[in-house]
């Protein structure tokens, strides 16, 4: 186990780089002038630009940008903004929100989607099966800005059950429970779809009904045997959703107004920001890996026949 953790890790540190250097050369692609709006609607003075681009290795080619970057990554440093802001204090502010918005996302997704899922694989073809999987199909066929968007007016604004945005502060958890909902409903149902699918299938296998036949109850069949092997492939998927979770909340948080990653991130596209962007993605590369990794050696608890020796 100790192998495969330290190997794992091992495999980490090129994925990091290769993401950086992507994300690096996607940002400074991008097209437009860093020093526009510095100076109001004129142009900055010639001696400004000058420091500027020297400040900030803008006269060096992007390979040599990249490099100057990547070497004070290694050491924790993370750049400043073109306002001269620190990127990893602004990253401390704002990501444990974003932090906090997906694992209540993903809590949801995995508590409301296994729940409708094995009630629906277990009574596959009944009613509730029938209205699980019609309302998931609607969910999934609306884009998640118009589902942001109605639940912000009839919970938020016409009913008043939910606080319509973020104020400013902390984020408590009362105040990004709607946003949390908005942003796992569309993990939820596929959740639920997965769940049912792999459930019903295993009902069916032998090894259930020989379980059964033996003298198992079926319940403890349904939970101890065919629900665990149903919940390797959910497993699974929640491990990946929760990276893009905490990647997709831009428009969930543009909606409520929340002060996370997701608006730094779409701020610092919008304005050039190389650093910020690179330094949000790595952080954001990282917690998916550290995930995966989770995810793989829970595969162990799930089913005693994966080994990661």
């Amino acid at each position: 186990m100790g192998t495969y953790i330290v190997r794992r890790i091992l495999q980490m540190i090129p994925v990091l780089i290769g993401s950086t250097f992507l994300i690096f050369i996607m940002v400074f692609a991008l097209p437009g002038d860093p020093l526009a709006g510095k100076c109001g609607e004129r142009p900055c003075p010639p001696a400004y630009a000058a420091a500027f681009k020297e400040k900030y290795n803008l006269n060096d080619p992007w390979y040599v940008q990249y490099v100057k970057y990547g070497a004070n990554l290694a050491q924790g440093d993370f750049g400043e903004t073109y306002n001269g802001i620190s990127v990893a204090e602004q990253l401390k502010d704002r990501y444990p929100v974003t932090v906090k918005l997906g694992v209540m996302a993903l809590i949801f997704e995995g508590v409301i989607g296994v729940v409708a899922g094995v009630l629906t694989g277990i009574r596959k073809g009944g009613f509730l099966d029938n209205v699980v999987l019609i309302s998931t199909l609607v969910v999934i066929s609306i884009p998640i800005f118009v589902i942001g968007g109605v639940a912000q007016y009839f919970l938020g604004v016409k009913w008043g059950i939910f606080p319509v945005t973020v104020t400013s502060g902390e984020a408590t958890v009362y105040q990004l429970l709607l946003p949390a909902i908005v942003l796992g409903s569309l993990s939820i149902a596929y959740v639920a779809r997965l769940t049912r699918t792999n459930l019903a299938e295993n009902l069916r296998s032998d090894y259930v009904r020989t379980a059964i036949s033996k003298g198992l109850t079926k319940r403890r069949a349904y939970g101890l045997h065919a629900l665990r092997n149903s919940l390797i492939p959910v497993v699974t998927f929640m491990g990946y959703d929760f990276g893009a979770l905490l990647g997709g909340a831009i428009v969930t948080e543009s909606i409520f107004n929340i002060p996370g990653i997701g608006n730094y991130i779409f701020r610092s596209i919008r304005a050039r920001d190389g650093a910020s962007v690179v330094g949000a993605v790595t952080i954001l590369v990282l917690v998916y890996l550290v995930v995966n990794l989770v995810v793989d050696l829970l595969y162990g608890l799930l089913d005693p026949r994966i080994s990661h020796d």
